[in-house]
């Protein structure tokens, strides 16, 4: 396995995509998967500026897109960048992830990362098995591009889709192009034992985030708090060990937002489960308790606002969480 890290993590550094590869390699990692918010360009000539330092660096690098379904906000950026680098502003969605494809291939990375929805999917009120049945029928599609650009589609588990609705979107989707972004922080949005959750994904994973939570009381249920990797609840050694048992290949690429207040799993509150699957009951009792076994915070931190307010405190996790998977995790990087 190698190390690196996601960009969404140095959102807040002012950095481009040069200058993030070139911090990468100051902190010796191995690479970066980039998603979109670092770039002001997918021009052609911008996109080999990018791809040469990655080279002259000697990082990998990946590259993310937003979400596949154009009315959801992650998708604004990408469809934008795409137009004003000449590609057709007036694409479907399956067209518009074929156009990610293509950025893809031109920086040089094997895997297009890509999500659904987002933590508030569901409470939204969106339909999930009708958005299951989209998400099938773009990628389906879109993998067969992939293929012959002989690239493959890695979908997040992104606290929308669970793990096991993934799952069955794989299957369905039933390419050899298509595979999972193991993000093994957001397995927790499941409320199942996480290495219970890892065993189903791992087969099939294409690259990760790697990332942790702390699990927290509130009063309508959990929240999951950010945290350096070596500071969450979730059992990130073995879960790595599990991952590279499949993929010994894989990169691990930290992603760290603590500039975020944690996020809510108020399962104590009327309807939750209406909208949420629930979880094996041995399952939920694992988060259940984490989170009593430590007091209650206080009051659990706000958001931090955008820029160098919270640039410092989430480029001191990313050094602990290099720090702690170097230490613990030495057997498996190389």
């Amino acid at each position: 396995m190698k190390l690196g890290v996601d960009s969404y993590t140095l959102r807040n550094s002012g950095l481009d995509p040069v200058g993030i590869l070139h911090l990468a390699r100051q902190l010796d990692l191995d690479g970066v998967l980039f998603e979109l918010s670092p770039f002001a360009s997918l021009r052609d000539r911008d996109l080999e500026q990018i791809r040469a330092t990655a080279e002259e660096l000697g990082l990998y690098l990946e590259l993310g897109m937003g979400s596949i379904f154009h009315g959801h906000p992650l998708a604004e950026k990408g469809r934008r960048l795409l137009a004003e680098a000449g590609h057709a502003p007036a694409a479907s969605e399956t067209q518009t992830v074929i156009q990610h494809l293509e950025v893809a291939r031109k920086l040089g990375s094997g895997i297009l990362r890509c999500v659904a929805g987002d933590l508030f999917t569901r409470d939204a009120g969106h339909d999930m098995a009708q958005l299951a049945d989209d998400t099938v029928a773009i990628l389906r599609e879109a993998c067969q591009a992939a293929a012959a650009m002989g690239l493959k589609i890695a979908i997040e588990n992104h606290a929308d889709f669970t793990v096991r609705e993934l799952a069955s979107i794989l299957a369905r989707v039933h390419s050899p192009a298509f595979g999972f972004t193991v993000d093994t922080g957001n397995l927790a949005f499941d409320l199942d034992e996480p290495l219970r959750l890892t065993q189903i994904m791992a087969p099939y994973a294409l690259t990760t985030h790697f990332k942790n939570y702390r699990v927290i009381r509130t009063p309508r249920g959990l929240a999951l708090e950010n945290c350096a990797v070596g500071d969450g609840d979730l059992d990130q050694v073995t879960i790595a060990e599990v991952l590279a048992g499949y993929h010994p290949e894989m990169h691990l690429n930290i992603e760290i937002h603590s500039q975020f207040a944690p996020f809510p799993l108020d399962i104590l509150k009327p309807g939750y489960w209406d909208r949420h699957p629930a979880p094996p009951g041995d399952g939920l009792s694992w988060y259940l308790a984490k989170c009593w076994a430590r007091d209650d915070p206080p009051q659990p931190p706000a958001n931090l606002a955008d820029g160098p307010e919270s640039w410092p405190i989430e480029r001191a996790h990313l050094e602990s969480s290099i720090r702690w998977t170097r230490q613990r995790l030495g057997h498996l990087l190389h």
